[in-house]
């Protein structure tokens, strides 16, 4: 179980996030919200359309023996998870999460994990709010923006819940959790959705464990 997990991690990170975790300048300088700027919505977007389907089709063709196309989306779906479809970064401190909820939150520092071989920088802002922390937002961690390439998805990761920041980042429940974000306003979303399935599709089929024999 373990060498499946930290096989599963290190493709995770292959396919979404893998420049993230170079050492760089941007990350050292974050002290607010401003890198996450904009309407940022759930991946679950894109797979939810004809060209998601498509995706999953493919990833299919290729998924270890006995994956339905169904098996393979609730797979993919539960590691993106979310409580909500879509979180907007109106100014330096403030979210709004599905236009309902809306709290202010500070950066209250930096926390640097493993993902496989990888080394994870996690940006960590708290809230006072009643509303977000009874919704279960108390904190937010996230990785910055990036992608990979011409007419990649250019997306962002993150993690949220009440539990303490060093929780949500190291914890072995939450490490196949990888919420994943993009902005719509910037994003070719039929170019995207066609690079996945023809460049990534095969890559995201090897993290889906094998079936348990019976």
């Amino acid at each position: 179980m373990r060498k499946t997990l930290a096989i599963s991690l290190f493709l995770i990170v292959s396919i979404f996030s893998s420049t993230v975790f170079a050492a760089d300048k941007e990350k050292e300088s974050i002290t607010d919200l401003t890198p996450w700027k904009g309407n940022n919505a759930s991946i679950i977007k894109l797979y939810d359309s004809d060209a998601g389907e498509k995706f999953f089709e493919k990833v299919t063709e290729h998924a270890p023996k006995g994956y339905t196309k169904e098996m393979v989306k609730d797979y993919i779906y539960n590691m993106h998870a979310l409580k909500f479809k879509s979180l907007d970064v109106v100014d330096e401190n403030t979210i709004v999460i599905d236009n309902k909820m809306t709290g202010d939150y500070v950066h209250v520092g930096s926390l640097s994990t493993k993902a496989g071989k990888y080394d994870v920088t996690w940006q960590i802002f708290k809230t006072d709010s009643k509303e977000m922390i009874q919704g279960g937002f108390k904190y937010f961690i996230f990785l910055p923006f990036h992608g990979h390439g011409e007419d990649s998805l250019r997306h962002a990761h993150f993690r949220y819940g009440n539990e303490n920041f060093d929780y949500l980042a190291t914890d072995p429940s939450v490490q196949s959790w990888w919420p994943t974000a993009y902005q719509p306003e910037t994003t070719n979303e039929a170019r995207v959705m066609a690079r996945m399935t023809d460049k990534t599709a095969k890559l995201q089929a090897k993290m889906l464990p094998p079936l348990e024999k019976k």
